[in-house]
């Protein structure tokens, strides 16, 4: 077990001397939750909380905290963040909202306590804008999901592990034309990939291909279609189909996404169109960012 380091050899409690540890970019990736009644929830999602719009004054809370946290965490360093950002992911089936914070810094200490009171904060913050009409919310969940940079590298939750892999990313500047390999792009949130003749806001704003679905494809059939065809705007590599189900969400760098279909309505019975009316996985871009060719993908459970 690795030795706690706000100890000294005497027990007594110390701040850690990083003078001689190297400057690296650092990142924290911290999540937690906040459940509630479903009225308080659509309350919020609709911003008819009478106090103002909750999830503005949130982020801001959670901004300042991370800004403030050695003033709340007696060994913290005071540290020059570079960066601070506060999502909000509506999960309506559960009446939760789950708020992120990804923090980052180039300096000699991690950020994962800014990116846990950044959270905390956010998450407080909702409840007392709420209380009044909800005072059973419960906040849970709170954890470091992620953290890049230093000594010991990259750590992630076993639920954060990566899981494939982009190996192109597609886009047409009009519908009925094949997709061409653009190799990045931006995701735009509740839109879909700019630039793309698919985005917008609807349910399959935002298309995905498995290249492991290409197994179920019946010889004759499989003889019919040129690499290429398959194309969606994004095409992955190391995910196996039966995990890109209904009702998942994906992580790539910033970006979230959740798959509502698979595959379309109807079946049809040659070509493109065979594998994808099966196989393509088709929903929308909970939050943006940038994507390019060699970007992890994690299965956010």
């Amino acid at each position: 077990m690795d030795s706690f380091t706000h100890f000294d050899r005497k027990g007594i409690s110390r701040m850690v001397d990083i003078s001689e540890k190297e400057e690296t970019q650092r990142t924290a990736l911290v999540r937690g939750s906040i459940s509630m009644k479903g009225e308080t929830f659509n309350a919020i999602r609709s911003g008819n909380i009478y106090k103002g719009d909750v999830l503005a004054v949130a982020k801001v809370a959670g901004i300042m905290a991370a800004k403030k946290t050695p003033d709340l965490i007696p060994m913290c360093h005071p540290l020059n963040l570079t960066d601070v950002a506060l999502n909000f992911i509506f999960i309506e089936e559960e009446s939760r909202i789950e708020i992120e914070a990804r923090v980052k810094i180039v300096g000699r200490t991690g950020v994962e306590m800014e990116g846990l009171v950044a959270v905390g904060a956010a998450a407080m913050t909702i409840y007392d804008m709420c209380k009044a009409v909800d005072k059973g919310m419960v906040i849970s969940d709170i954890c470091l999901a992620e953290k890049r940079g230093g000594k010991s590298g990259t750590y992630r939750r076993k639920d954060e592990d990566v899981s494939g892999r982009i190996v192109a990313v597609n886009r047409s500047d009009r519908k009925g034309i094949p997709k061409s390999n653009v190799k990045e792009g931006l995701l735009k949130e509740n839109w879909g990939l700019e630039g793309d003749a698919h985005a917008g806001d609807w349910e399959r704003q935002i298309s995905i291909f498995p290249l492991e679905a290409l197994k179920k494809v019946p010889p004759q059939i499989m003889a019919q279609i040129e690499e290429g065809d398959y194309s969606e705007n994004i095409t992955t590599v190391g995910i196996s189909p039966e995990d890109l189900k209904k009702g998942s969400r994906w992580g790539i760098n910033e970006a979230i996404i959740e798959i509502l279909h698979v595959g379309k309505d109807s079946f049809k019975n040659k070509g493109r169109s065979y594998i994808v009316s099966r196989e393509g996985r088709f929903g929308k871009v909970l939050r943006g960012g940038k994507i390019r060719v060699g970007d992890e993908i994690r299965i956010i459970q």
